[in-house]
């Protein structure tokens, strides 16, 4: 009997293991939790282009619309941490072909600075990343579609490896497109996570945001759902920000 007992243990371990409350999460939202039509709650916020959304979703009712502004405009969540490596991934759905959300996983201590991270962009059908020098395409990037996009970031390297597919699954499989940070890190730490507005045209949403230490990717508690492949805190609309 133990060893049966011992046996289905592992078996829904193995399938059903979710994270514990551990400081290796960093951020886990869906946005559920803000109220709609305002920047979430706790966020640096610079311009009037960033609002909890629900015109497009990709799981629960709710979303982050980064939807244009300024150049320099820009929202983004403090992130507190001793590890040199954060991954951070999330749906992301861009309107349209023209130039559209920059990401900052900054080691600056606000949302403003540019260099000392990954300064990746979603651009007329395309993702690509600034060196410092010059951009480097990174590959074809669907549009008007949900995508899953993870990005490792080594802050002692000063370099990050971008995930991308049609499924959590699937992208953490994928082969990964390897870039230099906007110039060397600022610090030892990734201190900010930014969704940054240069030259935007087209909107862009993001929904189940995941933050978290180290280079290997969490495993998640994973369900069918509306026939897509979901994550289990995803429809719970969680959200975890330790520090």
């Amino acid at each position: 009997m133990k060893i049966i007992r011992l046996i289905l243990w592992l078996l829904i371990s193995n399938v059903l293991w979710i994270p514990s409350l551990s400081a290796e999460i960093l951020v886990q939202t869906s946005f559920e939790e803000f109220a709609t039509g305002k920047a979430p709650k706790g966020w640096e916020v610079k311009g009037g282009g960033f609002k909890v959304a629900t015109d497009q979703v990709k799981t629960g009712k709710k979303s982050l619309a980064v939807l244009g502004g300024a150049n320099g405009d820009g929202i983004g969540i403090a992130i507190t941490t001793k590890n040199s490596t954060t991954s951070v991934e999330f749906w992301i759905y861009i309107k349209g072909g023209g130039r559209s959300i920059n990401l900052k996983v900054a080691s600056a201590g606000d949302i403003v600075q540019n260099d000392g991270g990954p300064y990746i962009n979603w651009n007329a059908g395309t993702t690509r990343f600034y060196d410092g020098a010059a951009w480097n395409e990174m590959g074809k990037f669907d549009t008007d579609k949900w995508k899953y996009v993870r990005v490792v970031s080594d802050f002692k390297k000063s370099e990050f490896e971008f995930f991308a597919g049609d499924i959590r699954e699937g992208t953490l499989k994928s082969k990964a497109a390897k870039g230099k940070f906007r110039n060397a890190a600022l610090g030892p730490v990734c201190k900010f996570v930014v969704f940054y507005i240069w030259s935007a045209t087209a909107p862009g949403y993001v929904d189940d945001l995941l933050v978290y230490e180290g280079a290997d990717a969490i495993k998640l508690a994973v369900e069918k759902s509306d026939d897509k492949l979901t994550t289990t805190w995803a429809n719970t609309k969680s959200h975890r920000h330790i520090q």
